[in-house]
């Protein structure tokens, strides 16, 4: 059994990460995606702005540039870097370094909100440019391989499990705002997602593949009639009376460009306590890849080559956010995993298709603030089901761990708990005064890496799960892991078809295969034919399959005689290929054999 099919055996799984829907499916699909990171996305720029001096339109700009460089970025994930179907969007992991910068004595000293505004902007983006080129310096050189390569599923099961209960200070606190809307949000989401997903709506499975956009539109609409049936007054939480008036003084559009709050400032001050923020972040990062692979029916990334590509993409990512000014770095975003798992859709093609989506309504700039006039209840009773889905693929790569074993059990318990103790909602550093280690840059940095429960789990289990003696290899999972790091990810069928890059970028760059050079002492395998072949599955199959079909095709089997012809639907590459006509209606599409089963 593959990887896909073993996600799929359970029925849940629809559209694995090379899977391509319908175009007019995958818009939906894709912007449903990003709805359920758009409180996320809102909130970074609402808690930031005003305290730097920002305008409410300033803060709109944010708001759209923010969604923009998410869009970008998200696209050169999918495209470039891990490959995987995932979200990128601000990270919460910077906002400490953030609003270090904010409180500097050189910024608080400008009088005029406008200009303490630009120059602190201008600090942050000169902050970030620096950092986005170290984790793109790290990723690309495959550094932090040497640390990943001693990771086993019991670490993993703690990072994850720690990003969705690190936020559930954010969830059911947002709910009592509104116990109306708040219950309703979660209510539906319940209802669509195991009630009624065999429910079809003239054939069509509505509520199986849009649990979340059906219960935001539902429980939005809600909110606007008891509004207007004066249930609630202006100023109540619940209410949305105004959200027309703010649309209405909105500018029609809005086009974020680099450098438009002007030209960066580079402080030490500033980019010392941005490289703690972004360690965290990139941690974070890694226990998302996992849980997506897993989620979405990809083989388990490679450590040092896969990883460190979409570490590398990130830094770009952090880069770019550097240069539009989105006020704070980039991350993949652990709620488009919750949404994967609620939606069984975990295609490629989908995430860009919203992606590029995004990037489009971000410069129409009354969409965008329509977008944050939504109910600030209603994302937390959404985020009540995402981060407990979250929390729940975490814990399910203990399959593949032996928890007879005492020394297990205590090494996920010890770090799952301080965790949250030290880093949690609640917990020590979420409630004590000021920097306990200083003042210095240094102390910035700790603070940082402390006060995120993702890197306090990281690294309590991975120093913990390394040295501790008392259990062998099979029984930490390491054994089920071994075929994803000594993987020949330049032949076998699975990997090429999903870690593989795109077009020529797959053979021209070789697909950095050097990087898995630093964990594995030696280069992979070249490919058997000799032709470095690009997976497939993105957007550009989605839009034009014959263009993006091409010569790759015969270049990549010219050498292999024992293609397996298959009939359309079989696979998702031939489905994809199929399903313009334009292309050619008699098209016979050959594809490489399933190879290697998964565990």
């Amino acid at each position: 059994m593959t990887y896909k099919e073993a996600a799929k055996a359970n029925g849940k799984l629809k559209y694995a990460v090379t899977d391509v829907p319908p175009i007019p499916l995958s818009i939906l699909l894709g912007v449903q995606h990003y709805l359920t990171m758009l409180g996320a996305t809102i909130l970074i720029p609402a808690l930031i702005c005003p305290a730097m001096g920002a305008t409410t339109e300033q803060t709109g700009q944010v708001i759209s540039t923010i969604f923009f460089v998410s869009g970008l970025n998200t696209l050169i994930q999918t495209s470039v870097g891990d490959r995987l179907p995932i979200v990128q969007g601000g990270s919460f992991s910077y906002l400490p370094a953030v609003f270090g910068i904010i409180a500097n004595p050189e910024l608080q000293s400008i009088t005029d909100d406008n200009e303490r505004f630009l120059a602190t902007m201008r600090v942050i983006q000169g902050a970030l440019i620096a950092v986005g080129l170290i984790q793109m310096t790290i990723g690309y050189t495959g550094v932090f391989s040497s640390v990943l390569r001693f990771i086993s599923p019991i670490t993993v099961t703690c990072v994850i499990v720690a990003i969705g209960l690190g936020l559930y200070g954010i969830a059911f606190n947002g709910v009592s705002q509104c116990w109306t809307l708040g219950l309703t949000m979660m209510g539906l989401t319940v209802l669509f997602c195991l009630y009624l997903p065999k429910v079809k709506i003239c054939g069509f499975p509505l509520f199986d593949l849009f649990p979340i956009l059906l219960s935001i539109i539902l429980t939005w609409s809600l909110a606007g009639i008891l509004t207007a049936a004066g249930v609630w007054g202006e100023d109540d939480l619940c209410s949305t009376a105004s959200t027309m008036e703010i649309v209405q003084s909105a500018d029609w559009f809005f086009f974020p460009y680099p450098f438009q709050f002007g030209k960066p400032v580079f402080r030490g001050y500033a980019i010392v306590p941005m490289i703690g923020s972004m360690l965290a972040a990139s941690i974070e990062s890694v226990g998302d890849y996992y849980s997506c692979a897993k989620i979405s029916g990809a083989p388990p990334p490679t450590t040092s080559g896969i990883i460190a590509r979409g570490l590398a993409a990130e830094g770009i990512g952090v880069l770019f956010s550097g240069l539009w000014g989105t006020g704070s770095g980039t991350t993949s975003y652990s709620e488009n995993i919750g949404a994967i798992g609620i939606t069984g859709v975990g295609s490629r093609a989908v995430v860009q298709c919203g992606a590029l989506t995004m990037m489009i309504v971000s410069i129409i700039a009354k969409f965008g603030v329509l977008l944050a006039t939504i109910p600030q209840p209603l994302v937390s009773g959404l985020y009540c089901v995402v981060f407990g889905v979250i929390v729940a693929v975490g814990l399910s790569n203990l399959q593949l761990v032996n928890l007879n074993n005492q020394r297990n059990l205590f090494v996920l318990g010890f770090a799952i708990f301080n965790s949250m103790s030290i880093a949690g909602p609640g917990g020590y550093f979420a409630t004590v005064e000021g920097n306990p280690f200083g003042t210095s840059n240094g102390a910035a940095i700790a603070l940082s890496i402390f006060s995120s429960p993702m890197i306090v789990a990281f690294i309590i289990s991975l120093t913990l799960d390394a040295t501790a003696g008392g259990a062998t290899p099979e029984e930490r999972g390491l054994s089920a892991w071994e075929g994803a790091n000594k993987a020949d990810v330049n032949n076998d069928p699975e990997y090429v078809e999903v870690y593989s890059l795109p077009l020529f970028f797959a053979k021209t760059f070789r697909n950095c295969a050097y990087l898995e050079y630093t964990s594995r002492g030696k280069m992979p395998n070249p490919p058997e034919n000799g032709v470095y072949q690009p997976s497939r599955g993105d957007l550009g199959d989605l839009c034009c399959p014959c263009l993006f079909r091409g010569d790759l095709d015969e270049e990549g089997n010219e050498n292999n005689e024992e293609s397996e012809k298959v009939e359309p639907g079989d696979s998702p590459i031939g489905n994809a290929m199929i399903r313009s006509t334009a292309c050619n209606d008699d098209l016979d599409v050959e594809v490489a054999s399933d190879g290697e089963k998964a565990d």
